[in-house]
């Protein structure tokens, strides 16, 4: 326990602080829209297909721009990009708030996506630069908190001000709170450049291909890339956008709806802290797809039920999973990468996620309209207990090729016994991604 304790005092500096509640900041922001876009889409006369092509559309923004943005980083610095993203979240939902129709949200739901990826993985990566390895699970514990504690904020300003003042006034109390959140980003985050050598331009180095593929073989980025494949379609596509239509269609509020994710939120956060230092104990592998066949069982329940009190139980269940599932793989994001290529990393992290936000709200948006939401969770169920196999697989896979790995370099070392040089070289080499 002494250890923790300690582990937690030298997290309290600025540099830590500072980024958690920034990104508090960031996330009351997209939390403010959570209840109240589906609602919003609908009555400005979107059907449930246009709204998972408009949920798509969310996902294609951050497919696209994940890796730039994130590589761009690695180039510039963070605190320019984590500013810059806060500032196009005001954009957006500026842009939000004038649409006169449905096809108008197209645009800002894209302006959203690159703020996301420009705040959200990058304030990882942020954490990456600060704060050393032994340390950085416990300080994405905290992050990750932090994260979790604004989204609890935001589903309540958005329901309370649309529901009292009407949506597009909502929208706008969240452009304000993006304003006020770059200005404090301009005042206290840190401006470093990231290492890994400086020099040159940034077309010329934006994009290196051969730490692209490495980081592409490394076991622990698969593995957190597919489980964040699908716990993207369940988050995204039933919870976020289905959910509200499923509980408004059963006679629930707007505003209990967005008291329902605040909940949700409070539960998730309150787990994070006490699982990053757990993160770098436990192997991601297992983590993972326990968390996804826990995220499975929700979606059929949620399927299987319209009482309000059921179905917060279910949402305080499935956000406490999704904060255990959002500190594992991101701390086997960070520690399958290095100072020169974390924002890439990240990139890579969120573009995967982007996937099943692409193509899953599609595919769902055509199951609701013809087979309808309750057939929406159950499909969602069926995809994500699929991830959860594919994740225990890898794992299986790389515990096997680990110890193979192992055993023959116990060989080579028992050969060279006594060999202090071997020893002493063995000692200083630094961890590398993916061996644990």
């Amino acid at each position: 326990m002494s250890g923790v304790s300690t582990t937690y005092r030298r997290l309290f500096r600025r540099e830590v602080l500072d980024i958690c509640a920034f990104i508090f900041i960031a996330d009351i922001v997209t939390g403010v829209p959570t209840p109240i876009f589906p609602l919003y889409a609908t009555g400005l006369g979107a059907s449930l297909g246009f709204l998972g092509v408009l949920t798509a559309t969310l996902g294609l923004g951050r497919l696209v721009s994940a890796l730039p943005v994130g590589m761009l980083s690695d180039r510039l610095d963070r605190k320019s990009v984590l500013v810059g993203g806060m500032v196009m979240f005001a954009v957006a939902f500026v842009a939000y708030a004038a649409s006169p129709s449905a096809e108008w949200l197209i645009v800002p739901r894209l302006l959203q996506a690159v703020a996301m990826v420009a705040t959200f993985p990058l304030g990882v990566a942020y954490i990456g630069d600060v704060v050393e390895t032994r340390d950085r699970g416990a300080a994405i514990g905290v992050y990750t908190a932090a994260m979790g504690s604004g989204f609890a904020v935001g589903p309540l300003i958005g329901s309370w001000v649309g529901a009292t003042a009407g949506y597009p006034t909502a929208y706008l109390a969240g452009a304000v709170v993006a304003v006020a959140g770059a200005g404090f980003g301009v005042w206290r985050l840190v401006r470093m450049k990231p290492g890994g050598g400086g020099g040159g331009s940034i077309g010329s180095g934006l994009v290196d291909l051969g730490a692209l593929r490495s980081l592409a073989r490394e076991p622990a980025m698969l593995m957190a890339c597919i489980a964040n494949i699908a716990m993207t379609l369940s988050m995204t596509g039933a919870i976020f956008t289905y959910f509200p239509i499923y509980a408004s269609a059963a006679g629930i509020s707007t505003v209990t709806i967005g008291t329902l994710f605040a909940w949700r939120s409070i539960a998730s956060a309150s787990g994070r802290i006490p699982m990053g230092p757990l993160s770098t104990r436990i192997p991601a592998a297992w983590t993972l797809s326990g968390v996804l066949l826990a995220e499975a069982a929700i979606d059929v329940a949620i399927a299987h039920t319209t009482s309000a009190p059921t179905l917060t139980v279910l949402l305080i269940l499935e956000g406490i999973g999704f904060g255990v599932f959002l500190v594992s793989a991101q701390s086997a994001v960070a520690t399958a990468s290095g100072t020169h290529n974390r924002g890439a990393a990240v990139g890579m992290f969120w573009m995967a996620g982007s996937v099943g936000e692409l193509f899953g709200p599609v595919a769902l948006g055509l199951v609701a309209e013809s087979l309808g939401l309750i057939a929406v969770f159950q499909s969602v169920a069926a995809a994500v207990t699929v991830g959860a196999v594919l994740v225990a697989a890898l794992g299986v896979y790389r515990l096997r090729g680990t110890s193979g790995k192992d055993a023959r370099e116990h060989g080579e070392v028992d050969v060279a016994a006594g060999d202090d040089t071997h020893h002493g070289a063995v000692a200083s080499e630094p961890l590398q991604a993916g061996r644990h």
